[in-house]
């Protein structure tokens, strides 16, 4: 079962829409949003479930990969969550794969109000150059990149130290010091931490009052 951190209170999400196509966004990229990207199987929809404490609300797909739509969900406050189609998964063609780098890369170009990008990665797996990579693209869009390492529960204190090693030779490698969190959405580690990084960095004040978990 989940158990999913109640530290810092976030504000109501509910699903919004999706699109297919940058094209179709309209005014959507008038609010503000923060996007959510990784390769499939990285723990997007967990996390998300997890950040609104709202196990159905992003749906986790036994088939990785499959979803192909920018779902885009939205607080009472009014700031969007954004999940960027998943990309890298083994069974994807090279066309699909490109495809996704170049929605990616449309996205970072053309969304107006986007403040920050979360790259998801699987604590289990090496840190792909592809994500170094986009880290880089966005400090030049003058996008915030930010780390997070999903199901670090799955490692031991060795692992976890490795993974930590890891993120610090990739920031020595870019030159330039970036967030990153270490998340577990089964047990609600560093769930917490985030929401309140989000509202923060938002410029967000709730008026609901911090509930132990």
């Amino acid at each position: 079962m989940h158990k999913y951190s109640k530290e810092i209170p976030f504000p109501e999400t509910k699903f919004f829409t999706s699109i297919a196509k940058l094209e179709e966004k309209e005014d959507l990229d008038s609010v503000q949003s923060i996007a959510f990207m990784g390769r499939s199987n990285s723990g997007k929809s967990s996390l998300l479930n997890a950040l609104s404490n709202h196990r159905g609300l992003a749906k986790v797909s036994k088939t990785p990969g499959k979803t192909k739509l920018i779902n885009i969900f939205r607080t009472k406050v009014g700031f969007n969550l954004i999940d960027l189609p998943g990309f890298g998964y083994s069974k994807a063609s090279h066309k699909e794969h490109k495809d996704m780098m170049n929605l990616l890369e449309g996205f970072l170009n053309s969304w107006k109000q986007l403040k920050v990008l979360f790259i998801l990665c699987d604590s289990q797996r090496e840190f792909p150059e592809e994500e170094l990579s986009t880290i880089e693209v966005a400090m030049e869009k003058k996008i915030k990149p930010v780390v997070i390492r999903t199901k670090i529960d799955k490692l031991n204190q060795s692992g976890q130290h490795k993974v930590r090693t890891e993120m610090e030779d990739a920031m020595n490698e870019i030159g330039v010091p970036f967030r990153v969190f270490y998340i577990s959405a089964t047990t609600g580690r560093g769930i917490g931490e985030l929401r309140e990084f989000i509202l923060e960095t938002l410029g967000i004040q709730t008026n609901v009052s911090k509930v132990e978990p």
